[in-house]
């Protein structure tokens, strides 16, 4: 199979699109692989970029899973090697400094909806369905689906998805907590949109830091957890943003952000 090569993000005012990168089938390869973490860590990096909305191609599937001929001989080598570039791939997604969002325009399976599992929030269109059944081929979850789908959905649903080989619709989906919305007929991407612009409203630093306090309360006692979050307080005191905002709420307006992207909101 043969990879796209139109994945080049369109960003317009702090909101950067990306149909991530697979081949024409829609299955994560190698080079689908590395052209996305090489696109995803530059628009982390890009302080024009304050939020990041995943999609499918236009009447495809969201995403399929991975490849299976990168591991169709069995080797240890090159499962071992697949397995460092989709958590090198998708840890980079999980920490992109803004909001981000898949939005969810075609079915999502194995690898595909792992990646989805990686985006803060995800939209759904209607119709659209849901599996994780990679062992089906004698495999587990190759992008961290074992960890991430029970923390959103719960013990049961996991078990029923990983080893019960089920698959959910999307209304289904959103009844468990797969998903966090679903739009009307064809408007995923623009819910996704709009989810993404409320954070506009929130300071850029603050949310970069809540995310990672968030991210901390997934895996570190919670004692440890309240010392980061007064850690950061005391690391945003001072700063034009906090300034800002704390003045804007004791003037009763919206506050006016701007970091070196010089997008106000």
């Amino acid at each position: 199979m043969v990879d796209t090569t139109s994945t080049q993000p369109d960003v317009q005012n702090g909101l950067a699109m990306l149909s991530i990168p697979q081949s024409a089938e829609r299955y994560w390869t190698e080079g689908a692989l590395a052209d996305f973490l090489q696109t995803v860590q530059a628009l982390g990096l890009d302080p024009a970029v304050r939020a990041l909305i995943l999609t499918g191609e236009p009447g495809q599937p969201f995403s399929h899973g991975l490849e299976l001929t990168a591991v169709r001989e069995g080797s240890k080598v090159a499962s071992a090697g697949i397995g460092r570039q989709f958590a090198q791939a998708f840890a980079a997604l999980r920490r992109f400094p803004g909001v981000s969002v898949a939005a969810l325009t075609g079915n999502a399976s194995d690898a595909g909806l792992e990646c989805a599992l990686c985006c803060d929030f995800r939209i759904a269109e209607p119709g659209s369905q849901f599996s994780m059944v990679p062992a089906r081929y004698g495999l587990v979850p190759v992008a961290g689906g074992s960890q991430l789908l029970p923390r959103l959905v719960g013990e049961v649903w996991a078990k029923r998805l990983l080893l019960c080989g089920e698959t959910v619709d999307a209304e289904q989906a959103l009844a468990i907590g797969l998903v966090d919305a679903v739009s009307e007929s064809g408007g995923a991407v623009e819910l996704a949109a709009d989810w993404a612009r409320r954070s506009f409203a929130q300071g850029p630093t603050a949310i970069r830091a809540t995310k990672q306090l968030i991210e901390h309360a997934r895996m570190r006692p919670l004692e440890t957890g309240f010392a980061a979050e007064r850690d950061w307080l005391v690391e945003l005191q001072g700063t034009a943003e906090q300034i800002e905002g704390v003045r804007a709420g004791v003037e009763g307006r919206q506050p006016h952000w701007q970091d070196d992207s010089g997008i106000q909101e």
